[in-house]
């Protein structure tokens, strides 16, 4: 009977390794080291901080809004900040739609990313630093595009300067449609 309990002993340790071998063959192997996702310029977080800034400070702003062939300016106080500056912190560089995507692009002052894929309708983002390499402007540009309308989009930010937004848009059977909006800041 002295067999037959190794036998058994021995058969558990083969069924407990085969167990074993399968549940570590099965397990997603952690990245190598140095593979980690870039984390790349916090595009939301930096408007987030000019939201909060501009409405402290309260700036009075020049405001052309051109839609088509019709054009209005007025010297006004914006009252949300976070409405009017929503289109350029809805753009985050780490989103996850845009890993692998973005090809970077750094000269002196200026750090530009590009998508390659034309599914995503992110085109570029180009962010300026100033001399102390803190970011001072963005130009940011888009496209949408599906078989009932084409949209591109431009936004250029310049801090405490002037931003821009400027759409082209095509719409299966309404046709084109342009609007620009236009703000500079008062010193």
């Amino acid at each position: 009977m002295s067999w037959y309990r190794t036998y058994k002993l021995i058969c558990r340790a083969a069924a407990a390794s085969a167990i074993a071998a399968l549940l570590f063959s099965c397990s997603s192997t952690p990245p190598p080291a140095g593979a980690a996702k870039e984390k790349q310029f916090d595009i939301p977080h930096f408007f987030k901080e000019e939201i909060a800034r501009l409405d402290k400070e309260d700036p009075l702003i020049t405001k052309t809004v051109e839609k088509d062939s019709l054009s209005e300016t007025k010297a006004l106080k914006i009252s949300d900040w976070n409405n009017e500056l929503a289109s350029f912190s809805s753009i985050d560089l780490n989103k996850p739609v845009y890993a692998g995507v973005l090809k970077k692009d750094s000269t002196a002052g200026k750090v530009v990313f590009t998508a390659n894929d034309p599914k995503v309708e992110l085109s570029s983002v180009e962010i300026r630093y100033d001399k102390d390499n803190v970011p001072n402007g963005f130009v940011i540009r888009r496209t949408v595009k599906n078989s009932l309308y084409q949209t591109t989009e431009t936004l250029n930010y310049q801090r405490d300067s002037a931003y821009s937004l400027e759409k082209e848009q095509s719409v299966l059977l309404l046709g084109d449609r342009h609007y620009t909006i236009r703000a500079s800041f008062h010193h």
